[in-house]
């Protein structure tokens, strides 16, 4: 039964990712987009003024918890008004939104 469903979703999941554009942010020492590591962010942005991390949930035996994930939420400014926001899944980048404040 979980495979017949998991196909689906799987596609679901791919075609949704293969047609979204990437989202880009224009640092001092470069250009980060979705998809960057965390290493390669610090490399050009350099440390985010806040950061959040959730970790991933641990079952009673100490395990990490099947399809747990990583969390990070780094905040970026404000810069002339303007807020940065990064979202990383396991260490690579996921989304970038800015607003102003």
């Amino acid at each position: 039964m979980h495979s017949r469903l998991l196909l689906p979703i799987l596609l679901t999941v791919f075609s949704a990712t293969s047609t979204a554009q990437a989202a880009s942010l224009r640092c001092d020492n470069g250009i980060v987009e979705t998809g960057d590591l965390q290493e390669d962010v610090l490399a050009q942005c350099g440390e985010p003024d806040q950061r959040e991390h959730t970790p991933r949930q641990i079952d009673p035996d100490g395990y990490p918890t099947e399809g747990s994930v990583t969390i990070d939420l780094w905040t970026y400014g404000p810069d002339n008004g303007m807020v940065r926001r990064l979202r990383f899944i396991d260490g690579r980048l996921v989304d970038i939104d800015s607003s102003r404040r």
